[in-house]
């Protein structure tokens, strides 16, 4: 899909970074649609299975739903950034595991993320750096220390459910792991344990790993499970800071790193996206957007709230936040209901009718919904009027002429397929965007809701590139 149109009379002018000549915004657009059709004809696979080192990317940290592929994403930015030199600032409203933080770090750029998940925003901070990986491998020799010395069968945390949840042995190890990460005075070293001790409690709870939903084993499988969680914890530390040092030698080599620390600004929040984006100026302030929102309400979807419960059961929120309280994990359900579509909104029939006058597509999908399932229509409406409200804020926090990447994935309700990409593509044009092209990737190895009643398996993705239409 080819949105690309003649020079304006009066265009915004860049410095092309491979010729001196001046181009035009719209020649601009012209050249990142040229590479990406490019790259798709030398290797159709490229969005798909694309080849890259995992470990550089600290992506197997913790096992986050959904996670985005790196080398997809930095394959992109490279595309836009070199068409559009002097783009220096990039905002993902929908962080998850800050994936594209970490890719645009090989650029060089000023990263924020944000996220309603406190789980998200700690793995985000620990895969950003300090890169202090020497004193790191200090720290972890005496943390281990400090574990194999605790003879106390004390278990410190308490919450309704442990006992589903946790065997009691593992219950006490995971206490020897907590007491001694919380002696660790540096804040960026217990950060990162605290992300290797949710990825031991994934592994190590009564909790079903093959779906995000939480989900109690089968006794007889809970009673075979006989092993040690800080084994677990010794064992994933030590692949965790080798992937670290890897992904801290990648960016020493291209110079993104100045006394093992990222060169540019990092900015990871717990923000709320439908509320507000975070910009440091108040208002335009991004050149890039890359981020893929969720695919339809958690409840429905993926999970990312009750996959996360567990693991901040455990975790010192203070260390994650000023904002993550005890208040996000008063039911295994309440990050999600706080995320897109999890409530219903007073001012239902005003949202509704704004997505009429906006998306001809949502309209008709609305009313096939409806025809089957007044309950599901409802669902589906509320998360659009959601992710209508963030969009009004993402275009309120972009310069004109920005860039935004959207990876975005369809859906079944009802039978009936929701159409996001589309949906999607509609909202944002009518905020003054301008949709440059579309790639499609399928979707390998990702746990998705196969088994949910509610919800069809996703099997292929949307890649959208858009720019922010300048006065």
């Amino acid at each position: 899909m080819n949105a690309y149109g003649s020079a304006s009379e009066n265009p915004y002018e860049v410095l092309s970074s491979k010729s001196s000549k001046i181009l035009s915004i719209e020649e601009i657009d012209k050249v990142i649609i040229d590479n990406i059709n490019k790259a798709t004809e030398e290797d159709s696979d490229i969005w798909t299975r694309p080849d890259y080192n995992k470990r550089e990317y600290i992506h197997s940290f913790f096992q986050y739903p959904a996670r985005m592929i790196p080398a997809v994403q930095r394959k992109l930015i490279e595309i836009i950034t070199t068409a559009k030199p002097d783009i220096q600032t990039m905002i993902d409203p929908f962080m998850g595991s800050a994936t594209t933080l970490v890719t645009c770090m090989e650029s060089g750029l000023k990263c924020y993320g944000q996220d309603i998940n406190p789980l998200a925003v700690l793995i985000g901070k620990a895969r950003t750096g300090p890169y202090f990986t020497t004193a790191l491998k200090a720290k972890w020799n005496e943390l281990e220390l400090r574990i194999d010395a605790d003879e106390s069968d004390a278990i410190d945390v308490s919450f309704k459910g442990i006992n589903k949840w946790f065997k009691e042995h593992i219950q006490i190890q995971l206490s020897k792991i907590v007491r001694g990460i919380r002696q660790e005075s540096s804040l960026f070293a217990r950060r990162f344990f605290w992300v290797v001790l949710a990825e031991t409690i994934r592994v190590s709870s009564n909790d079903r790993t093959s779906t995000y939903k939480l989900h109690i084993r089968k006794q007889e499988d809970i009673d075979k499970r006989n092993f040690s969680a800080i084994k677990v914890f010794a064992l994933h530390m030590d692949k965790s800071i080798d992937d670290f040092e890897s992904h801290a030698t990648l960016l020493a080599e291209k110079n993104k790193v100045c006394k093992r620390a990222y060169i540019s600004d990092i900015d990871i929040r717990l923000w709320d996206s439908k509320q507000s984006i975070f910009s440091p100026t108040g208002k335009e302030f991004y050149d890039l957007l890359v981020t893929s929102p969720p695919y339809g309400d958690n409840k429905t979807t993926v999970t990312y709230g009750q996959n996360s419960y567990l693991p901040l059961q455990w975790i010192d929120l203070s260390d994650i936040d000023s904002q993550a309280t005890s208040e996000l994990l008063k039911s295994t359900s309440e990050i999600d209901t706080r995320s897109l579509g999890g409530v219903f909104k007073k001012d239902f029939d005003t949202g509704l009718n704004k997505l009429f006058e906006y998306s001809p597509t949502f309209k008709k999908t609305y009313e096939k919904i409806e025809a089957e399932s007044s309950k599901s229509v409802k669902k589906v409406a509320t998360f659009f009027i959601d992710l209508n409200q963030t969009l009004d804020n993402v275009f309120r926090v972009m310069k004109p002429n920005s860039y935004q990447i959207w990876t975005v994935g369809n859906r079944n309700v009802a039978k009936i397929e929701v159409p996001n990409d589309e949906i999607i593509i509609e909202l944002i044009e009518s905020k003054g965007g301008k949709l440059l092209t579309q790639v499609k990737r399928e979707i390998i190895n990702k746990r998705m809701g196969k088994k949910n009643r509610d919800t069809a398996l996703m099997n292929t993705e949307d890649i959208l590139i858009f720019r922010k239409v300048g006065e």
